[in-house]
C-alpha cells in the first residue's frame, strides 16, 4: 500500500511540474470495464474449461487524470482495480478455494495524442504508457497459501477521447499490464509459485466519462 501511495505522489508531482501549454486542460475520467487474458506464475487452484481464474474476464473499475494541451504530449495518473482477480466458480478437487482476491495497478504515464486542432469534437486518439506498482493479493479458505505482493510494473495502451460538448465526453481504452521485476521464490513466505519468479500480466478494456477542467 505504501508503494502505491508513493507512485500516486510521484504521478501527482509529474502532473504539477508538467509545463503548462497554451490552453492546457485537465481531464478526469472514471471508468468501468473488464480485465481479461491474464497469466501468472502465482498459485491458482481454479479450473474452468482448462482456464485458470485469472484468465477469465472480471469486472474492473478505476480512473485517470490527464493534463493535455493543444500539442501531442501529455501526462497521466492511472488507476485500475480488479476485485476477485483470482476468484472462480469451479476449483480443482481437494485444493483450497480462494475466498478473497484482487489486483490493482497504479501508474504514472506519458501520453501521445493527435493535436487537438485536428478534430475538436471528434475522436482524439492517444497512446500512453509508463511505470508504477501492480498489487496482487489472494486469501484461500484454509489460509495455506495467502499472498499480498507489490510488484514493479509497466503498462501500455491506447484509445480515444470523444467530446460531446466543451466539458464532457467519453473515453475508450485498451491496455496491457505486466510486472517487470519478479520476486524470487526464496523471498516468498509462504512460497506461492511453483519455483519460478513471480510473473503477472493481463489486459483491460474500459469505457469512461471524461470531464474537462
Amino acid at each position: 500500500m505504501r508503494a502505491s501511495l508513493r507512485v500516486l505522489g510521484l504521478a501527482a508531482g509529474i502532473l504539477l511540474l508538467f509545463p503548462v501549454q497554451s490552453r492546457a486542460e485537465w481531464q478526469f475520467s472514471p471508468f468501468i470495464g473488464y480485465t481479461f487474458n491474464g497469466s501468472t506464475t502465482l498459485l491458482d487452484f481454479a479450473l474452468i474449461n482448462n482456464r485458470t481464474a485469472n484468465d477469465e474476464p472480471h469486472i474492473s473499475y478505476g480512473g485517470s487524470i490527464r493534463l493535455m494541451g493543444d500539442g501531442p504530449l501529455g501526462v497521466e495518473a492511472y488507476f485500475v482495480h480488479t476485485p476477485g482477480f483470482f476468484d472462480a466458480k469451479q476449483f480443482l478437487i481437494n485444493l483450497p478455494r480462494v475466498i478473497e482476491s484482487r489486483a490493482y495497478a497504479v501508474m504514472g504515464n506519458i501520453v501521445l495524442a493527435t493535436p487537438r486542432g485536428w478534430n475538436r469534437y471528434g475522436l482524439r486518439p492517444a497512446i500512453s504508457g509508463g511505470l508504477g506498482v501492480i498489487h496482487a493479493a489472494a486469501l484461500d479458505q484454509r489460509a495455506i497459501f495467502p499472498f499480498s505482493l507489490n510488484l514493479l510494473g509497466m503498462n501500455l495502451g491506447g484509445g480515444a477521447v470523444g467530446l460531446v460538448s466543451d466539458r464532457v465526453g467519453l473515453q475508450f481504452d485498451l491496455r496491457y499490464f505486466r510486472n517487470i521485476r519478479g520476486v524470487p521464490q526464496e523471498d516468498l513466505n509462504p512460497p506461492v509459485t511453483l519455483g519460478a519468479p513471480v510473473r503477472l500480466r493481463y489486459w483491460t478494456a474500459s469505457v469512461g466519462v471524461v470531464i474537462k477542467k
